[in-house]
């Protein structure tokens, strides 16, 4: 019998006052972003069952980039598996010269230290993927990905992943170049779904997972397999299983034979 799994979403962002139970009551592994360094610091001590808060850094947060501190960074991250939301934003009021350098030392500790990374592209998928070249890490998920085929394809190339959410699925060509061992889902609340049907709130990914089933010619509930058996893999090349909460763990290890099952 198959253990039924509950939606998984690799990115969203969350008030960081909104109670436990409250996020518990979604039904779905909710993979929190916050935007600065501050933000986190407010919900580390914080023991939720099945939200994983990231150390974020937004590259359009102009306060999160003047005051990153790479020692602060690093004694952070010892504290969840999750890093997010980082990268480069070419709309930022933030030189992208100065984004440039707070990755690249965001990165810098990641090799040493490898997490679960979700990474912001906007405007500037090509220099992600340049400091990703520079800097290799395990771990890195491109999240709301909008470059171009040959992007796509060098990204696949440097063993990216890529979190899909109702915004990215209105362009089935740009998915399908994806492999869909590389797949996951995300909402991107309350950004990347506000064209999602109702409920719009994080962990509602019900509508991407039937646009992903079409693309890749499978079943809702085979994606959703997959999904799982794909962020197993996740969870195992960044080697963060043990700093994931409990109930995550076992839903991780569930999802570890539909992987081989893949294989």
């Amino acid at each position: 019998m198959t253990t039924q799994l509950p939606p998984l979403d690799l990115h969203a962002h969350i008030n960081p006052k909104t109670r436990p139970a409250h996020l518990e009551r979604l039904g779905a592994v909710v993979f929190a972003a916050t935007r600065s360094l501050e933000e986190y610091e407010s919900v580390r001590t914080r023991r939720d069952q099945v939200t994983v808060w990231g150390v974020g850094c937004h590259p359009g947060v102009a306060r999160a980039q003047h005051d990153f501190d790479a020692e602060r960074f690093g004694s952070l991250i010892a504290s969840t598996a999750f890093v997010s939301e980082i990268g480069l934003d070419r709309r930022s009021k933030v030189p992208l010269e100065e984004q440039e350098r707070v990755l690249d030392s965001i990165l810098g500790r990641l090799q040493a230290a490898p997490r679960i990374v979700s990474i912001h592209s906007s405007g500037a998928p090509g220099r992600v993927l340049d400091a990703l070249e520079r800097r290799p890490i395990r771990g890195a998920v491109l999240h709301w990905w909008r470059g171009d085929d040959t992007q796509t394809r060098r990204a696949v190339e440097l063993g990216c992943w890529f979190s899909i959410n109702a915004a990215g699925v209105k362009y089935p060509h740009d998915v399908s170049l994806i492999p869909i061992e590389r797949i996951l889902t995300e909402t991107d609340h309350p950004s990347g779904d506000r064209g999602s049907s109702a409920p719009r709130q994080p962990g509602s990914v019900a509508d991407v997972e039937e646009a992903l089933a079409r693309i890749y010619g499978t079943t809702v509930g085979s994606m959703r397999q997959q999904i799982w058996a794909n962020f197993a893999r996740l969870v195992d090349e960044s080697s963060t299983g043990t700093l994931l909460p409990t109930p995550v763990q076992r839903m991780v290890a569930a999802a570890e034979p539909q992987e081989r099952g893949h294989d």
